[in-house]
């Protein structure tokens, strides 16, 4: 009888083992096969990027998530927001809300970070990165907000704003900030600026498709920048404080300020660098606004 019993339990063990063997490489299977489809498609798309200079799509949400109320009083305070579409405000508070549960505000020098500061920043944030479908970025955490001026432990200097990519965090200058607000149309906004950094960092270091369109169009606006005829124009322009020719990445986020702030005289004056930021950042709203 003990014979019987150890063949049947040999039995059931060899069915057991070959189920899990079955079910263990179906598994594989479906992951083998998912990366070769997310590997095709996102070569494909690569391909669509470079002949239309913009991804398949921008926004997909399975759910839309809303702002509290007492939040959602500062969008519909912005005129950015304002000027949207019914379908698109309700992507861009989706993004605000996502940005807030991503990223945590930290208050330094006994400032306290209430929700006007927190949104202020965060409609900033999405609105500059409206055209991007990834707009969370990974080396961006936490955003710190200073009354003023700030000494920078990294760079030893005094600072009104920064960025950490190795803390992955954006330091900010809370008086300098509502300034650049204040200001639309000087072309000078701490937060575009700072944030722009973190941008152009993060599209270094990733490979989404958002990240891709900034820094490979980054890359070609460098090149078009390389005619000492061009760099002389724009210098006797006068449309670029100087500091943007510190070095390609100040230069890069001096130019965003002024292109969100003054778009029609950047594109009258100079027209290829204006689709150039427009491709890099994928922001088409200037034209959907008029």
């Amino acid at each position: 009888m003990s014979f019987y019993i150890a063949i049947l339990l040999s039995l059931q063990e060899e069915v057991s083992n070959s189920v899990l063997q079955n079910l263990i490489g179906l598994l594989l299977t479906f992951t083998i096969v998912s990366i070769c489809v997310y590997y095709v498609l996102r070569y494909m798309e690569s391909v669509y990027v470079k002949h239309k200079d913009k991804p398949y799509y921008i926004h997909f949400y399975p759910k839309l998530r809303k702002l509290p109320a007492g939040s959602k009083l500062f969008l519909e305070e912005n005129d950015f927001y304002k000027a949207l579409s019914k379908t698109k405000q309700k992507y861009f508070e989706h993004r605000c809300t996502r940005f807030l549960d991503e990223v945590t505000f930290v208050g330094r020098e006994g400032l306290v970070v209430d929700e006007y500061m927190r949104m202020q920043i965060t409609i900033l944030f999405i609105q500059l990165t409206f055209g991007m479908r990834h707009y969370i970025l990974e080396y961006l955490s936490a955003i710190i907000i200073y009354p003023k001026s700030f000494y920078s432990i990294l760079n030893q200097t005094e600072n009104i704003g920064e960025f950490n990519p190795r803390s992955k965090a954006l330091a900010l200058s809370w008086k300098h900030f509502q300034k650049g607000n204040e200001h639309k149309d000087d072309g000078r906004n701490l937060g575009i600026h700072e944030i722009t950094h973190a941008i152009h960092y993060n599209s270094i270091k990733k490979n989404d498709i958002s990240s891709e369109i900034f820094y490979d169009t980054f890359l070609q606006l460098e090149e078009y920048l390389g005619s000492a005829e061009v760099r002389k124009q724009i210098v006797e322009a006068k449309l670029l404080r100087e500091y943007a020719f510190t070095d390609k990445f100040e230069f890069i986020a001096v130019l965003i300020e002024v292109f969100m702030e003054t778009p029609k005289e950047l594109k009258t004056k100079f027209p290829e660098i204006y689709e150039y930021v427009v491709r890099m950042l994928n922001f088409r709203y200037f034209e959907d606004l008029r």
